[in-house]
């Protein structure tokens, strides 16, 4: 899931001085190849449900086919 930031001009800094937030950070991670990877973690279990739930209606119907042809 991708998340929107906004650059703020407040220097949060902790007891040390140090920030808080790390600004080399960003949300995506680089890739092996120096690419940006975007994080699509939460719409390939909803793809994989859908996908699953697909199957299953379809085997049901299937099976409810073939209970009625031998009935």
């Amino acid at each position: 899931m991708a998340v929107r930031t906004i650059p703020s001009a407040l220097d949060l800094l902790d007891a040390t001085g140090e920030p808080l937030v790390d600004p080399s950070r960003r949300v995506s991670s680089i890739g092996a190849d120096g690419v940006p990877e975007i994080n699509l973690g939460a719409f390939r279990g909803l793809a994989f449900a859908l996908i699953f739930q697909a199957v299953l209606f379809l085997l049901g119907g299937l099976a409810w086919q073939v209970f009625r042809a031998l009935r």
